[in-house]
């Protein structure tokens, strides 16, 4: 059996920003620490990065298109719950069956949100965030705006030791979004693709791009000053305004057709432009939730040879990769912006008036 310890032993409370109400302002809630059992382990939660997919959860529904929407309540997600799928801390403490000892307390972790039911299938393989019955940190399961975090096991803590503590969080969350989606298209790093949406997360997709060796990425946005950031700053090799005239013939002229386009809006229109963009066995990924619809002449298919698919966050396998390249200092850091947990409801304010480039992150003290 092994040694159980704490770091600290006068922690008693976790205070949390917690969800009262879908869509009303998030209010701090204190409650009793249990201390973890079994293989759980129980993290301190340092920061947690403020995502755009905190919003739809906050209001309580994701928009499907066409009209339809999911309800959160359909994913047993009911108030009060507790936002934060981006966290990142140390460990303070353990359980007998962790597989841990008295050399981790203290080790700065990320904690792997997409986190399954642990019995099915996909979850023995490693696929968690495939999961039908989802378990995820930060709605089933009290996520990173509280202060300290019951994690059912210690293989979803992966090691954030010399990362920027303000970035670390968004790694598992933009980061093994965009590494995930650009491993789907990995055999055309020689080829051109192209990153619809350069926000916060197809900002850290350039970045995670460059990393992984592609060589010729063309950013897509209707924002100058992004473009001109992602071109400057993060490497983009060509930027195009998809508001101006003859876009898309532009972009066509320089590259002679895209060979691959990760979507990280999700619109209708950004779909559209996609499609018509890619070359003769082209391939769209679709990751962004904006609501769009799809709409693709069923010829167009089978004339230009396309695939299309989704990708969905990634696997804890995934992140370690993508961490590997974080840690040799290959992902050029995206811009965040610090600000305490207890004004989370300034930062959404200014998250969905879109006044945030890069992160949001959010710090306890």
């Amino acid at each position: 059996m092994r040694e159980r310890r704490t770091v600290s032993m006068n922690i008693q409370l976790v205070k949390a920003q917690t969800v009262i109400e879908f869509g009303s302002p998030l209010v701090e809630r204190t409650s009793l620490l249990s201390p973890p059992t079994g293989k759980q382990v129980r993290v301190r939660i340092r920061a947690c990065g403020l995502c755009h997919s905190d919003l739809h959860f906050h209001e309580g529904h994701l928009n499907l298109g066409a009209g339809n929407s999911l309800a959160l309540s359909d994913l047993g997600v009911t108030p009060p719950f507790v936002l934060g799928h981006e966290p990142s801390g140390e460990i303070v403490d353990f359980g007998a069956d962790s597989g841990l000892d008295s050399a981790d307390l203290g080790r700065a972790v990320i904690v792997y949100p997409w986190i399954g039911c642990g019995h099915c299938e996909l979850c023995n393989n490693g696929q968690d965030h495939q999961c039908a019955q989802p378990q995820v940190i930060g709605m089933q399961q009290p996520g990173g705006q509280a202060d300290h975090l019951i994690v059912p096991d210690a293989r979803f803590l992966i090691d954030a030791t010399g990362v920027d503590p303000l970035l670390a969080g968004s790694y598992a969350c933009s980061g093994l979004t965009s590494y995930s989606a650009l491993k789907k298209v990995e055999r055309l790093r020689e080829d051109w693709i192209g990153i619809i949406g350069v926000g916060g997360v197809g900002m850290m997709a350039l970045a995670v791009a460059k990393a992984m060796g592609f060589r010729k990425v063309a950013a897509i946005d209707v924002n100058d000053q992004r473009l001109g950031v992602a071109r400057d700053e993060f490497g983009a090799d060509l930027i195009i305004n998809s508001k101006a005239p003859e876009a898309a013939q532009t972009l066509l002229d320089a590259t002679g057709g895209l060979a691959g386009v990760i979507d990280f809006v999700g619109s209708t229109d950004t779909a559209d432009l996609a499609i018509g963009l890619l070359k003769i066995n082209g391939e769209l990924v679709v990751v962004g939730m904006f609501g769009g619809e799809l709409r693709v002449p069923l010829p167009i298919l089978s004339i230009k040879q396309l695939n299309l698919r989704g990708s969905f966050v990634g696997s804890v396998d995934e992140l370690n990769e993508l961490m590997s390249y974080v840690r040799a200092g290959k992902v050029k850091p995206i811009p965040a912006v610090a600000m305490p947990v207890h004004q989370v409801n300034d930062a959404i304010t200014q998250l969905k008036a879109g006044k945030v480039d890069g992160r949001i992150v959010l710090t306890h003290d």
